[in-house]
Order: C-alpha cells, then structure tokens, then sequence
C-alpha cells in the first residue's frame, strides 16, 4: 500500500477531503438560513442586511418562550423578527408566500397578485377580544421590539376615524401601535350595534387605546366630521400620557414611516403644526357665503347638507378663512390652544352651517397672523412642506393611479406601491381591503422590517425643508 502515499495520490485524496468538509458546512449554513427564504424586506440592501444580522437562529431549531407577553420582546432578541413571521404577525397571513420586495421596488401588473383575503367581521373580534392576552398574541400587539428612548421621551397620540371594514381598522392600529403611545378611536354611530360592540372589545384589551367618549353621526362635509376630532382632542389633551403631537387619520390611511421615523421628523417641526394649506386661490367661498341646512335624501334616507339662499355672517374676528387638509399634525400647544382660545371656540360655533368645515377650521386658525396660535405658520405656503398625509388626486399629473378614484382619491393596490415608496409623508390614503389587499401587505412587511432594523431614511431631506415656521410663537 505504499503507493498511496506517494505524494501525487495524497494530494488528490487531501483535496477530496476538503471538498467534502466544505459541501457539509455550505449545506449546513444554508439550513439554517433557509427560513428567510420567505421574509421580505424593502428594497434597500442596507436594510436588508441590518435585518438578517440581528437574527442568527432558526424558530424551527429553538422553541420560543413559554410567557409571551409584552416583556417577551427584547431589543436584539433572536426570536423578534422571524418569530413574528412565524407567527404570522406580519402582513396577511393568506399572503405569506407572496414576495413583496418587486412591487415595492418595480412597477408590477396587479393581476400577478391575489385579489382576495380572508376577512374577519365584527362578531369575530369580539369573541376573539374575550380573552385580551389571547387577543394581543393572536393579532401581534406585542410584535415588535422594545421601543428606543427617544420614542419613549417623545410620546404621539393618535385619531383614528371610521365606519366600516373592522378587521382594516385592526391591521392598521397593529401597524402603528406602541404601548406608550395613545390612541383615541371614534366610530360614527350609523355602524351597526355589533361593530360599536367590537370596537369597543378590541380597546378594552388594549390599555392606551380608548373610543371617544362623544360620538356622532357623521354627516358627509358635515359639521360632524369636524366634531369627531374635536371630540377626540378633548379627551387626549385630559389623558396620563403626555404626548407631544396628535395625528388624524382614517382607517383606510396605512404608515409610510415607522414610529422612530415619524418621531424624528415631528422633532425637526420643532413644535410647528403641519397643516397643509391653500391660501387664495385655495379660497372657497361658496361653502361658507350662504348657510347650509341638513335635509334627509328621499332616495336613500340619508342626510344631506343642502345650500340655502340665506347669507352667512362674516368668519369672527375678522378672519381669513383659509383652506386645509382634513389631516394633520398638530403641537399638543396648539391643541391646548383651540380648546380653550376665545377666537377658536367662536370660530367653532361659526363654523356650524358652513360646507366642510373640517377643510377651514385648522388652517384658519393656523395661518391668521392676528392669532396667537402655538406652532402658528407665518411663512409661505405655497413653498412649504406638507408630511401628514398623502393622496393622490384625480387630475395630478405627478403619478398615475392604477386602478380606481373613489371620490377623487386614488384607491391603492400593489401597482402604485412604487410611487408610494418615492412619497415622504408619514401616512398613505387610501386603502380598501376589498381591493387588492397585497398593497396592505406588502406596506406592513416595510413598516415591520424598517422597525426592527430601526432605520431612519431621508432625514437629510427633511432636516432640509425648514418645517420649523421662523415665526413660530413659543409658550
């Protein structure tokens, strides 16, 4: 047997050797990565790569603990975020094989995705809702990490308006859900009996979630609709947690930046009010010249605001009524201010025969130099930058919407995900659940990977943009 070692065959045989010992460690290292075959991430590799650093074990090869309340969630964690994927805490979980990073990075045909998900109605949540640690763990509350100092020095409260599609509402309080943050939940009293029913049993497991202690019927560019934030804003600025900044959103509106994100781009305001505004030309006097009544549809038994030929008074104070945008970022000073401001509460009371008064409240009371609002604009709007919320219109040439405008809003599916990831503002309206749901989903695998990865993007530009007004009065 000499011959085998003659240095021509031990060569060989030593190369066999280390051939085989590289073929078991490379199958071995991809079997235990093998799980992230299926876990999106967005369309940065940066991110992507801080995600799959801080995860290093398989869920599959290590049991997750027995206790998972919210204590479970540990920064850095191992089990944080493939667990939640197991879980199915992120997204639909009817969609879990759908890969998200090409629609939110390419312009994709809806077809290619389902158009369908299992819905949830309301009797289903509150059942579910009887057990509320059950409820928090089932629907994945507790799903993210532990939230930064920062966040937790800088506090938010949110408003979150609706009728309809329970389980659309329930996602997107999940997407945006921090336990220290406070969330004011106002339904319009035209849902039906088992809808307030289940509103109220998913805020009774949720301890900084709560519904308006004044509800309303809401009329469509009615007094009301103003009312319902107005209402809200009464009941946060009396809650334990002292936020810093309020945000109304509809319940068919989803986040485009996480909560670290939208924390630090609140503190560049630096306690100015994001309000977007139209002065001039943005001007409609037609809603407010003549005083509106509220007639029931014969058709449909609606009520409606009809035009009277009877003149309204002039704004208080002589105020410029200044358009707006229904949603906004408002300073808890400000807040403070409309509640208790003489000229605020007479513009209130004035406001109530007025078309849409919602589009004319904030603004007015935002941009008029003769009143001393917190966080009050004083430059020009027109050069300004407006972050609460983005819409795409009817008519704007900027983008295209995919499918369907309902009321003059683009309807979000999967093909306009693109042009939503080019967008800055904190939150995207609007969505359907019924309309290709796979935008939704793919919208919260980026929220969830972006907040676990804790990245913050585009800061440069909003530190660029000056959202501090100059004029800005202090209190």
């Amino acid at each position: 047997m000499r011959w085998f070692w003659y240095p021509r065959w031990s060569a060989f045989v030593a190369v066999i050797a280390l051939g085989s010992c590289m073929y078991v460690l490379i199958s071995f290292t991809f079997s235990r990565f093998d799980h992230y075959k299926d876990v999106p991430s967005p369309p940065h590799s940066r991110i992507r790569l801080a995600v799959l650093r801080d995860t290093t074990y398989s869920i599959v090869d290590q049991q997750p603990p027995a206790d998972l309340g919210y204590s479970f969630f540990a920064l850095n964690s191992h089990y944080n975020l493939s667990f939640a994927y197991y879980k199915n805490w992120v997204g639909f979980p009817d969609f879990q094989t759908v890969n998200c990073q090409k629609p939110l990075k390419y312009p994709t045909l809806n077809r290619q995705y389902p158009t369908r998900v299992n819905r949830k109605y309301p009797t289903d949540f509150t059942a579910e809702a009887k057990d509320c640690q059950a409820f928090i763990n089932n629907h994945g509350f507790s799903r993210y990490p532990q939230v930064s100092q920062e966040e937790l020095d800088f506090p938010l409260a949110f408003i979150l308006l609706f009728h309809a599609d329970i389980d659309q509402v329930v996602f997107l309080l999940r997407a945006i859900y921090r336990p220290h943050n406070v969330y004011c939940l106002f339904v319009d009293t035209k849902s039906s009996v088992d809808f307030l029913e289940a509103t109220r049993s998913v805020a009774r497991c949720l301890p900084n979630v709560f519904i308006s202690s004044k509800l309303e019927s809401i009329v469509y560019a009615g007094y009301s609709r103003l009312m319902a934030d107005i209402h809200c804003l009464r009941d946060l600025i009396n809650h334990r947690v002292k936020w810093k900044y309020v945000i109304n959103s509809p319940g068919q509106a989803f986040p485009l930046r996480t909560n670290l994100e939208m924390v630090k781009i609140l503190k560049v305001f630096n306690g100015t009010n994001d309000i977007e505004s139209n002065p001039g030309s943005g001007r409609l006097d037609h809603r407010y010249t003549y005083r509106f009544e509220y007639i029931r549809n014969q058709t449909n038994g609606d009520v409606i605001l009809n035009k009277t030929t009877v003149t309204h008074s002039p704004p208080p104070h002589k105020l410029e009524i200044v358009k707006c945008s229904v949603y906004a970022c408002l300073s808890r000073a400000f807040v403070e201010f409309i509640l208790t401001s003489r000229i605020a509460k007479d513009l209130l009371e004035w406001a109530k025969p007025v078309f849409s008064p919602d589009e004319l409240y904030w603004a007015t009371l935002n941009f008029n130099t003769i009143v001393p609002a917190p966080g009050g604009f004083r430059g020009v709007p027109k050069n300004r930058t407006w972050l609460a919320s983005y819409s795409l219109w009817e008519g704007d040439k900027r983008a295209q919407c995919v499918t369907k405008y309902v009321r003059g809003i683009c309807i979000f599916t999967p093909g306009d995900l693109p042009n939503l990831m080019k967008q800055r503002e904190l939150f995207a309206n609007k969505f359907h659940i019924d309309h290709h749901p796979v935008a939704l989903h793919c919208l919260d695998q980026l929220i969830y990977n972006l907040t676990f990865s804790r990245a913050v993007r585009d800061m440069d530009y909003y530190e660029s943009q000056h959202l501090a007004s100059p004029r800005m009065r202090r209190h």
